[in-house]
C-alpha cells in the first residue's frame, strides 16, 4: 500500500499547503535553536547568529524539502501562474486580443461539435438501439418507400428481426376542444413502440390487435402536445378526442425524447386492407419500415435474407418487383444519412478556424517573447535555467488559453442557441442538440490543445532568448528583412489555411447562386398558398367534396385583387410525393425498374394558371371535364419526354393502378405542361400526370391563389372564406409560394452560410496576423529605417519595402492555400449544384479578395514606417 500513502501525501501537498509550510518552519527553526544551544554551552556570546551562519542558507534546505516531498513543482506551478496574471494585466491589449482570438475559434469548434454531437454521435434514445434497423425498397439503385404488400410479406418471412413495424407521416383536423387544429399524425403499426423498446410516460401502447379492422380508434400523443394542447393534464388517459370528426381514445403519453417521425403529434393505428388499391398494389410504395434484428442477427445477416426475400417476390410480382431489392440499413444511419457529410465539412472548416486562431495567437506570443529578451536574459543570469524559462511562458499560454476557452464557452452556448434556431425545419434530430458533459469536456480538450499549439514554440524560442548574450549586446540589434521567420511562416500557414476555407465558401456561395436561379417551373411571385383537409364523415363522397372545392374557389374568386386560383395537392417543391406507375395503351405492359412511373395530381381548370405553369401543347382542362365525360389528362413535358420519345402522345391513353376495381385512374391525353420540381431545386423535373379534379375528388386541398394584393391581406381573406364555409376545418400550411421556393433551399443555404461565416472569420484572424507581422517587423527596424531615410530613401522605396513584405509572405501563402484547395475541395463535391471542386472563377477570386484584405492589413504598418524620425531613432540607440 506504499502507492496509496504516496498518494495521501502528494493529495496533501494540495489541500493543505500552508499546513506543509508551517511543518517546514517549525522544523527549520527547531535545527537552528539545538544548534544555537550548542554553541551557547561552548561559550559563545552570539550563539543565534553563529547557528544561521554555520546552517547556512534556509530557503536551500526548505527547497530540498520541498522536492523530497514532492511539493516543489506545485509552488513553482502557482508562483509561475500568479506571475504569468500579472504579466499578461500589465500587456492588457495583447491579452485581450488573445483571449477574443481563441474564444471565437473555441466557441465556434464547441457549437458545431455540440450539433455534430446531437445529430451524428448522440445514440438514439431508444432501447438497445444498436439493434434497430431501417428497411427500404431500392429501385435502380435509389432507396424509395414500401409497398404494404411488400411489407407484410418481409413481416411473415422475415427470421433475421424480432419484429418489423410501419409507419407513414399524414395529417389529422383536431376538433371539439376549442380552436380546431391541424396536426401531424403518425398512422403506425400496433407493434411500432414494442418494436422501437419505448414506452410511454403516461398510459399504455397500442394493443397487438389494435391495428385490426374492427378495433375502436385510439391514440397516443406526444409529450409536446401534451403539455401544449391539453395542459400536461394527467388525466387524458381515457379521454375521447375528435379526429377528423372520428371520437378517439387517448390511451397514452410518449416520452418527451420520442419525436419518431420527425414532426409528429400524435400516433394512430393503421390497418393495411383490401379497401383501395394503394392498400394492396405493390407498385404503391408510400409507407416506411423499421425492425429490431433477433438476438443472434448480425446486420449482413439481415440484409442477405432480404436480398433473398426480395427475389422471391420478384417472381411472385414481376409486374412491380423485378428489379426491385431492399436495403436494410441501420436506423440511426438512415436518420442522418443526408447531413453526414455537410456537417462533417462544417466540422472541419470549423477546425481549420481554430488552426488559424492558435497560429495567430502564436505569431503574437513570439513577438511579445522576442520583446521581453532583456527580461529573460536577466532571469537567466540570476540562475534560471532553460526548462524553468520554458516553462514560465508555456504557464502563460495555459492562462491565456484558458481565460479564451472560459469565453468561447460563453460562445457556444449562444452559438448553439443561434445554430438550432437557424437550422432548417428538416435538420434530423435536431431538437435534442445542447450542450452536455461530452461537449464540455471536448471544449477543455480544445482549450488545452490550442495552449499547446501556441504556446510550445514561443515557450522554446523564450528558453533560447534567455542567455548572456543578449544582456552583452545591450538594444542595438536590429531585426533585418531575414527576421522573424518562424513568425513569417506562421503567417504564411494562416494566409493558406484561409484560402482554403475561402474557396469552399466560394464554391458553396457560388453553388447556391446557382441553384437559385433555377426555375421550379411555376411563378411564385403574387402567389399564395394553403391547405385544407375535409373530413371524411362530413364529406364521406366525391360529389360532396367537388361541391365543396367549387364553393370555395367561386368564393375566392370574388376577393379584391383575386387573378386567379386553384386546386390540387401535394404542390411542388413540398418533398411530398404520389409516385405510381402506370400503363400505356396499345403498348406491351413492362416490369421492375423499367415500368412507366410518374408522381400523380388532380387539377382544377385554373390550377395552372394560378401556378404560372405554362401549357405548351394541346388543350387544358375546362368546365367540361366533369364526372361522367370521358376521363382526360394532361402530362408534363418530361413525362412526354421520356415515355413518348418519338411520336405525339396527345390522344394516347394511359392507366394507373389507383383507385378500386375498375375504377382507376387514368384517361385520354389531351395535353401537354410544363415541368415542376416536385422534391427540390437540384433534381431534374420529375414526370407529372394530372386528372382533372371533377373527374377523381379528393379530401385533401392545395389551394393556390395568385393576386395583386399583399399575401397577408389575401390568406387573412381567404380563413375567413374557409371559416364561413365550414367553421371545423383548420386552415394550415398558408404561406406565400415565395416561402415555399425559400424554404426548399433551406439547407443549402444553412450550410452555405456557416462556411461563409467561417472563412469571413479566417480571413479577419489572416489579416490580423499579417498586420502583426509587418507591424512587428517596422518596429524591429526602426534603426535601419531611420538611417536609410537620413540617407536620402524616398517615401516610396520605404514604403514599398514593407508593403513587398507582407505581398510576399500572402502570394505564398495564397499558392500553398490553393494547391490545398484543390485536392481539399473535392470532399464538397456531393454537395455542389452547378459547379465544379475546382470552379475556375472561385480558385481565382479567392486569392483576389485575400490580397486585397492583405494590402489594406500592410497601409499602417507602412505608414507607421514613414513616420519614423531618423535625428530621433539614431540618438536613442547611442
Amino acid at each position: 500500500m506504499r502507492w496509496l500513502s504516496r498518494l495521501r501525501r502528494r493529495a496533501r501537498l494540495v489541500v493543505d499547503r500552508s499546513a506543509i509550510e508551517r511543518e517546514m518552519q517549525e522544523e527549520m527553526r527547531f535545527h537552528l535553536e539545538m544548534e544555537a544551544a550548542e554553541l551557547a554551552r561552548s561559550g559563545n556570546e552570539d550563539a543565534w547568529r553563529a547557528a544561521r551562519r554555520r546552517f547556512g542558507g534556509v530557503a536551500r534546505y526548505q527547497d530540498d524539502a520541498r522536492d523530497a516531498r514532492g511539493g516543489r513543482w506545485l509552488e513553482e506551478l502557482r508562483q509561475d501562474a500568479r506571475y504569468a496574471l500579472r504579466v499578461l494585466g500589465r500587456g492588457r491589449g495583447f491579452a485581450a486580443v488573445s483571449v477574443l482570438t481563441l474564444a471565437l475559434g473555441v466557441g465556434a469548434n464547441t457549437a458545431i461539435f455540440s450539433v455534430v454531437r446531437g445529430v451524428l454521435l448522440r445514440q438514439l434514445p431508444y432501447a438497445d438501439a444498436e439493434r434497430l434497423v431501417a428497411i427500404a425498397s431500392v429501385i435502380r439503385g435509389s432507396a424509395t418507400a414500401v409497398s404494404p404488400p411488400d411489407f407484410l410479406d418481409w413481416r411473415a418471412q422475415g427470421k433475421s428481426f424480432s419484429a418489423i413495424a410501419a409507419h407513414f407521416l399524414s395529417t389529422t383536423n383536431l376538433t371539439g376542444t376549442g380552436e380546431p387544429e391541424r396536426l401531424n399524425q403518425a398512422r403506425v403499426s400496433a407493434n411500432f413502440f414494442d418494436v422501437l423498446g419505448v414506452a410511454p410516460i403516461l398510459g399504455r401502447g397500442f394493443a397487438p390487435t389494435e391495428d385490426e379492422r374492427s378495433a375502436p380508434r385510439v391514440a397516443v400523443l406526444s409529450d409536446r402536445l401534451w403539455r401544449r394542447r391539453f395542459g400536461a393534464d394527467e388525466k387524458i388517459i381515457g379521454r375521447t378526442i375528435v379526429l377528423d370528426d372520428f371520437p378517439t381514445t387517448v390511451i397514452g403519453v410518449a416520452p418527451p425524447q420520442f419525436r419518431m417521425p420527425a414532426g409528429v403529434d400524435l400516433w394512430l393505428t393503421t390497418r393495411f386492407e383490401a379497401r383501395d388499391v394503394a392498400a394492396t398494389s405493390r407498385g404503391a410504395r408510400w409507407i416506411q419500415v423499421v425492425a429490431r434484428l433477433a438476438p443472434a442477427t448480425t446486420l449482413a445477416g439481415a440484409r442477405g435474407e432480404m436480398n433473398t426475400i426480395a427475389a422471391r417476390l420478384a417472381q411472385l410480382d414481376p409486374r412491380h418487383n423485378v428489379g426491385v431489392t431492399a436495403r436494410v440499413s441501420p436506423l440511426q444511419e438512415d436518420l442522418v444519412g443526408s447531413v453526414r457529410a455537410p456537417l462533417f465539412i462544417l466540422l472541419g472548416a470549423v477546425g481549420f478556424v481554430m488552426l488559424i486562431a492558435s497560429v495567430n495567437v502564436a505569431s503574437l506570443s513570439l513577438g511579445r517573447t522576442a520583446a521581453r529578451a532583456t527580461e529573460l536574459a536577466v532571469r537567466a543570469a540570476l540562475g534560471a535555467g532553460q526548462g524553468r524559462i520554458a516553462r514560465q511562458i508555456l504557464t502563460e499560454s495555459v492562462v491565456l488559453s484558458l481565460g479564451g476557452g472560459a469565453a468561447g464557452l460563453a460562445l457556444a452556448g449562444f452559438g448553439t442557441r443561434a445554430l438550432v434556431a437557424l437550422a432548417p425545419a428538416d435538420l434530423p434530430l435536431a431538437d435534442t442538440v445542447h450542450i452536455d458533459g461530452v461537449v464540455l469536456a471536448f471544449a477543455l480538450a480544445l482549450t488545452l490543445l490550442s495552449a499547446l499549439l501556441f504556446g510550445v514554440v514561443p515557450a522554446v524560442q523564450g528558453a533560447r532568448r534567455g542567455g548572456h548574450d543578449h544582456l552583452r549586446s545591450g538594444t542595438r540589434t536590429s531585426a533585418g528583412l531575414g527576421g522573424g521567420r518562424l513568425r513569417q511562416t506562421l503567417v504564411v500557414a494562416e494566409v493558406a489555411l484561409a484560402i482554403m476555407l475561402l474557396a469552399g465558401a466560394g464554391l458553396l456561395a457560388r453553388s447556391f447562386a446557382r441553384l437559385t436561379s433555377v426555375d421550379p417551373g411555376f411563378q411564385s411571385a403574387q402567389a399564395t398558398a394553403f391547405s385544407i383537409t375535409l373530413s371524411p364523415l362530413r364529406y364521406p363522397d366525391a360529389a360532396r367534396q367537388e361541391q365543396f372545392a367549387t364553393t370555395l374557389l367561386s368564393r375566392l374568386e370574388r376577393l379584391p385583387g383575386m387573378t386567379a386560383s386553384g386546386i390540387s395537392f401535394s404542390l411542388p417543391l413540398s418533398a411530398s410525393g404520389f409516385g405510381l406507375t402506370f400503363a400505356i395503351g396499345g403498348r406491351p405492359e413492362t416490369s421492375g425498374p423499367d415500368e412507366p412511373r410518374a408522381q400523380v395530381r388532380v387539377a382544377t381548370p385554373d390550377y395552372f394558371r394560378a401556378m404560372g405553369i405554362p401549357l405548351l401543347r394541346g388543350r387544358g382542362f375546362t368546365g367540361e371535364d366533369r364526372a361522367g365525360a370521358p376521363p382526360v389528362l394532361l402530362i408534363s413535358q418530361e413525362t412526354a419526354r421520356r415515355y413518348w420519345p418519338n411520336e405525339d402522345p396527345i390522344g394516347q391513353r394511359l392507366l394507373t393502378g389507383w383507385g378500386s376495381g375498375d375504377d382507376r385512374f387514368g384517361g385520354t391525353i389531351i395535353g401537354i405542361v410544363g415541368d415542376v420540381r416536385q422534391f427540390n431545386l437540384a433534381d431534374g423535373p420529375t414526370p407529372h400526370i394530372y386528372g382533372a379534379f371533377a373527374q377523381r375528388p379528393l379530401d385533401e386541398l392545395s389551394v393556390i391563389m395568385r393576386s395583386t394584393s399583399a399575401p397577408a391581406t389575401v390568406l387573412a381573406a381567404a380563413r375567413e372564406v374557409v371559416r364561413d364555409l365550414d367553421a371545423q376545418l383548420p386552415v394550415y400550411e398558408a404561406r406565400p409560394l415565395d416561402d415555399l421556393v425559400r424554404e426548399s433551399i433551406a439547407e443549402r443555404r444553412f450550410y452555405a452560410l456557416l462556411l461563409a461565416t467561417f472563412a469571413g472569420l479566417a480571413l479577419v484572424l489572416a489579416a490580423v496576423g499579417i498586420y502583426g507581422v509587418i507591424g512587428y517587423s517596422v518596429q524591429q527596424r526602426r534603426r535601419e529605417l531611420g538611417i536609410r531615410i537620413a540617407l536620402g530613401a524616398t517615401r516610396e522605396r520605404v514604403v514599398g519595402m514593407v508593403m513587398r513584405q507582407g505581398m510576399a509572405l500572402t502570394l505564398i501563402g495564397a499558392m500553398v492555400g490553393l494547391a490545398g484547395a484543390a485536392v481539399l475541395t473535392r470532399v464538397l463535391s456531393g454537395q455542389l449544384f452547378g459547379v465544379s471542386a475546382t470552379d475556375p472563377l472561385t480558385f481565382l477570386a479567392v486569392p483576389a479578395i485575400l490580397i486585397m484584405v492583405a494590402l489594406v492589413a500592410c497601409v499602417v504598418p507602412a505608414k507607421r514606417a514613414l513616420a519614423v524620425d531618423p535625428a530621433s531613432v539614431i540618438r536613442s540607440e547611442d
